[in-house]
């Protein structure tokens, strides 16, 4: 049966991550089963809670089966879903590459559909006739949009094309990616492989279909929406040797606002604006759920909070100094004003990212007396001071915090801070949420001390 007329054009998309493709190009896109079948082990991006409701979810027609045993393609490009993993930052999304195949497959005896996502309690209705196409909702599979809508105009958005436990890499005729960086790492794998390449396109792909999600509406579109935990590492590693480099090559008279941070702490509690980054955030209105104060008294009661916790009291003067400063300084992300349309803050979830590069003028144009040992710090924990808080609610991986913090200090002082930052949300501070920090930090010790 032939397809449609009128999609004729169209195409349908699978998404992997970059770390899977060298298995790809040797065995092509092969279902879960069969992958477990064949002991290939694969970097999977998504839910277990959804993996788990695939894995029994029967496919009526075609092969059968169930929906484990097919390779999973989207008809939509823009993906509600790949915005949900962007946004847990648990996969940085330059990553994330894309392959394309025309939606003529969809012909194949092997292969089946449905008229939404196979993730849910209910099935969605399958189908194996290609004349059955027309019963999609393709207003909603166009969409563009960012926001997701009610929970059934979501699911209709990202119906599926299952084919039965195979694709060969030789089927796929695009592949999308982030950039041109990315574009030569596949070539290599390609070309590791003695296998032919397809085409590689970047987002919009064939003018109608964009993937990624950007900054544009900071008119800054070639940079991530949301950066990942490599991205962010590596930003935070290179602020930190960029800051630590230039004090060690700034002249002996070079003139500094601030001698020491006790003089700058001084200035701050004298006037929050004293330096050009918290100006930008005061009085600064944020249109998030989470917050009740704008961002400057935000940041004002993290400082308060701060101060009168017990674990604030544990540490050196010169870590409570640190500590102090970061809290200041944590949510200098969020501005300018000048950065937000009508000068409110919508949420932002790479705020702590933007905090880096303005600790890159503070801390080399400002302070006069620093060591090394202080800048990481402070760029630790304002560029990391939402991890804890996010392992909780939003399940980002523990192992980030695993992988970036060197020793107990490091560890307590992020918590602290934590502690202070989710005091000042709406819903605050719990027992429960307690429990799950100690249960968190526990984890990392063991890790910190080579335990298991």
């Amino acid at each position: 049966m032939s397809i449609p007329p009128d999609l004729k054009s169209k195409y349908i998309f699978h998404f992997t991550h970059l770390k899977n493709l060298d298995s790809i190009v040797k065995n092509g896109l092969l279902s879960t089963n069969r992958k477990e079948d064949l002991g290939i082990d694969h970097l999977n991006v998504a839910a277990q809670s959804i993996q788990e409701r695939r894995k029994s979810m029967d496919v009526p027609c075609g092969p059968k089966g169930t929906v484990h045993d097919y390779v999973p393609f989207y008809l939509c490009s823009t993906n509600p879903m790949f915005l949900s993993l962007v946004n847990k930052k648990n996969i940085d999304q330059s990553h994330i590459i894309f392959f394309a195949i025309s939606i003529d497959f969809v012909s194949r005896d092997d292969v089946v559909f449905t008229n939404a996502s196979a993730n849910t309690a209910n099935p969605p209705n399958f189908f194996s006739e290609s004349k059955d196409l027309k019963h999609l909702d393709w207003e909603a599979i166009g969409s563009k949009k960012w926001s997701r809508g009610d929970d059934d105009h979501l699911h209709r958005r990202m119906a599926e094309v299952l084919v039965y436990e195979k694709v060969d890499i030789g089927d796929i005729e695009y592949i999308v990616v982030w950039n041109e960086g990315i574009k030569e790492l596949v070539l290599k794998t390609f070309d590791k492989n003695k296998k032919k390449c397809p085409s590689i396109e970047y987002t919009p792909f064939k003018s109608i279909y964009n993937f990624h999600f950007t900054k544009f509406m900071l008119d800054r579109p070639n940079e991530t929406l949301v950066t990942g935990p490599y991205g962010l590492k590596k930003i935070f590693k290179e602020t930190v040797s960029d800051i630590i480099n230039k004090r060690g090559e700034a002249p002996n008279n070079k003139r500094y606002s601030f001698s020491n941070i006790s003089e700058l702490l001084s200035a701050i509690t004298s006037d929050f604006s004293a330096i050009p980054e918290l100006e930008g955030i005061f009085g600064l209105e944020t249109v998030n759920d989470v917050h009740s104060e704008n961002v400057s008294d935000h940041t004002l009661s993290v400082v308060d909070n701060l101060v009168k916790s017990d674990c604030y009291k544990k540490f050196s003067k010169k870590d409570q100094k640190l500590l102090r400063l970061s809290a200041y300084l944590h949510d200098i992300g969020k501005g300018p004003k000048s950065k937000w349309k009508d000068g409110k803050q919508p949420a932002y979830p790479d705020h702590p990212v933007d905090a880096l590069p303005m600790l890159g003028r503070i801390l080399t144009e400002d302070v006069q007396n620093l060591s090394d040992y202080k800048v990481r710090k402070i760029c630790l924990l304002v560029g990391y001071h939402d991890l804890i808080g996010e392992i909780i609610g939003k399940g980002r991986d523990i192992q980030q915090l695993i992988d970036i913090v060197e020793d107990e200090n490091e560890l307590d002082m992020l918590d602290c801070l934590n502690r202070a930052d989710v005091r000042s949300f709406k819903n605050g501070w719990s027992f429960t949420y307690d429990l799950r920090v100690k249960g968190i930090k526990d984890k990392v010790r063991n890790k910190l001390k080579g335990n298991d």
